[in-house]
């Protein structure tokens, strides 16, 4: 997070940070789809309470608003929220599709203090290895339908998460292999996610967590002994110990999934946390390249697992009868942990639901949570020298959750200021931006980025 002081001009030499398009999908969040057996009544009542659900959760990003008293009280009125409604069928199956009035959504949330995510939300693929019947190891794809996957991609589907499977064709194949995954090796997740150009990663390996057994290292693998008997993990470049009760800020926490492993409180799942370094900072202002690149070579230095961690696994076999080891890759930081179920369709449930809640945390707005007065700052927007050009950048801040109003102020040459009313914080909308590339930071004749909220409109 970084923080820019106010200024109402824009230099002569203006300049565009070379920062990469992000990789977003619009997400309807007002918008439910709920299988049911027959067009009755009774059935479209139940079914409307239960995409209200569905959709509360989306536009909020996370579970715990179910528990609002305002949102249990529109849970027992959902036609009050109803827009409209209609019926869908694919092959066998009946859906009722329920429309939500967003107006009216938005309001709720913002009368209550709870979330408001937007729209426009990270793409993630996930590389999942499994086992089969058989013992064979596979890479799970988009184009080859089992449980566990149809269980991730649903889920992330009712959660508003926009994830994917890998394609595993030819060039997939070439790049990536079961042991890359399986090992969960950053450096070759990373380089094999280019081609998809999505924003976070997640590698994972899934297993039957058998008492006295542990997943197999591939040959060649390093040994190491990082992990101390208290959990701490020790960081290679320092020697020290650091401390793994709580995951760094902006990490990737499962501690509110039940099956989460117990040995660390609150924290990461027996996983190891890298805290970005100086030029994974670079990522925060557009710098994503020399980050990839930072992780990349980081991930060379320290292996994914270590052999007192397999032990662990070994010790935890009655955590549950299927284990989940994931490493997360997104924002500038690497985090490792596990989970444990009874059954490998609801780990996958349970990572995507954590993962939906830790995106929720990062992009989501709390209106109010500042203060009982909106926050107002003036933003420059240069390059729009046409009509089409300021009707579209208008058109996007004003739908943009975390602005409450946008209204220009003066218009020199090409360079539009607008003064903003935000429900959150200045951070919040600068982390709404760099999800796509509308709106880019404009830096001066030397490169560097200039001070205050001043960008480039690109179409």
């Amino acid at each position: 997070m970084f923080q820019q002081q106010l200024i109402r001009g824009v230099g002569l030499a203006i300049a565009v940070c070379t920062m990469s398009a992000h990789a977003t999908q619009h997400v309807v969040v007002n918008e439910a789809q709920i299988p049911v057996s027959d067009q009755s009544q009774k059935t479209q009542a139940n079914a409307v309470i239960e995409a209200l659900t569905q959709v509360m959760v989306k536009v909020s990003g996370n579970t715990t608003v179910l528990q609002n008293p305002g949102v249990r009280a529109a849970l027992r009125k959902p036609e009050a929220y109803l827009r409209s409604y209609r019926f869908s069928y694919s092959g066998n199956e009946t859906f009722y599709v329920a429309e939500f009035d967003k107006t009216k959504l938005t309001e709720l949330m913002k009368r209550e203090g709870l979330p408001l995510w937007g729209e426009r939300r990270p793409e993630t693929i996930v590389w999942l290895a499994t086992e089969t019947d058989d013992n064979e190891r596979i890479i799970l794809d988009e184009s080859s339908p089992t449980p566990v996957g149809e269980m991730l991609v649903n889920t992330a589907k009712t959660r508003g998460v926009p994830v994917s499977l890998p394609l595993m064709d030819l060039t997939d194949s070439a790049n990536i292999s079961i042991y890359d995954v399986w090992g969960r090796f950053v450096q070759s997740l990373t380089a094999s996610s280019q081609r998809y150009g999505v924003d976070n990663i997640i590698g994972a390996r899934l297993y039957k967590n058998a008492p006295g057994e542990m997943p197999s290292i591939p040959e060649g693998l390093p040994a190491s002994s990082n992990a101390y008997q208290d959990g701490s993990i020790q960081d290679k470049r320092t020697g020290e110990a650091s401390a793994a009760e709580q995951p760094p800020s902006g990490q990737l926490d499962l501690s509110d999934v039940n099956s989460v492993t117990g040995d660390v409180s609150d924290g990461m799942s027996n996983g190891v946390n890298l805290q970005a370094n100086e030029e994974q900072q670079a990522s925060l202002a557009g710098d994503e390249v020399t980050a990839t690149a930072a992780m990349m070579n980081e991930a060379q230095d320290m292996p994914p697992f270590t052999m007192d961690e397999f032990t662990q696994y070994a010790q935890k076999a009655q955590e549950g009868e299927y284990a989940l080891d994931w490493v997360f890759v997104g924002n500038g930081k690497v985090s490792y942990g596990s989970i444990f179920a009874d059954e490998p369709t609801s780990l996958t449930q349970q990572l995507v639901d954590a993962y939906a809640n830790y995106l929720s945390s990062q992009y989501a707005v709390i209106p109010g949570a500042v203060d009982a007065e909106r926050v107002q700052i003036s933003v420059s927007v240069a390059n729009l020298d046409s009509l089409k050009k300021y009707a579209n950048a208008n058109a996007y801040l004003k739908s943009l959750s975390v602005i409450e109003e946008a209204m220009l102020t003066g218009q020199t040459g090409s360079v539009a200021t607008y003064n903003l009313t935000l429900l959150g914080t200045p951070e919040d909308l600068l982390n709404t931006v760099r999800l796509e590339s509308k709106l880019r930071p404009v830096t001066d004749a030397f490169g560097q980025v200039v001070e205050g909220y001043t960008f480039y409109w690109n179409e």
